[in-house]
């Protein structure tokens, strides 16, 4: 995992070091300092890289691989077994999808899938 100096550089990009501690108001050594190190800086500080980069602060911390809930382990366990070869969707959600969700969220995609098809392959035979 990326620790904070890495997730910091990878944040400003290819923005000068220079010009980015001007805008956070700070001495480029600073700026230089923070991109190496491994911990996270305390106080003010990471505030203002958040503020600036307009992350959320918890960005800068160590968090796990965000686990799917229960009924959506479940919708695709579901959709593993039964639904082979068939028109189905999957979606990450903490909120449950009854399945009437579900259905409508297939019947929209399946429908935006199907035009954009139909819309392709009237487009490759206007350039044959």
């Amino acid at each position: 995992m990326e620790h904070f100096g890495e997730r910091l550089r990878r944040l400003r990009g290819d923005r000068p070091q220079k010009s980015v501690a001007e805008a956070l108001e700070i001495p480029q050594t600073t700026l230089s300092s923070l991109e190496k190190q491994k911990s996270i800086p305390r106080g003010n500080i990471l505030k203002r890289l958040a503020d600036f980069f307009g992350v959320a602060i918890e960005y800068f911390y160590d968090a796990p691989e965000p686990q799917p809930s229960k009924p959506a382990s479940a919708w695709l366990e579901h959709l593993r077994g039964d639904l082979k070869g068939s028109a189905a969707i999957a979606t990450y959600s903490r909120v449950p999808l009854d399945a009437n969700a579900q259905n409508k969220i297939t019947e929209i995609l399946v429908d935006k899938y199907e035009k954009s098809s139909n819309k392709n392959q009237r487009h490759k035979k206007s350039h044959e």
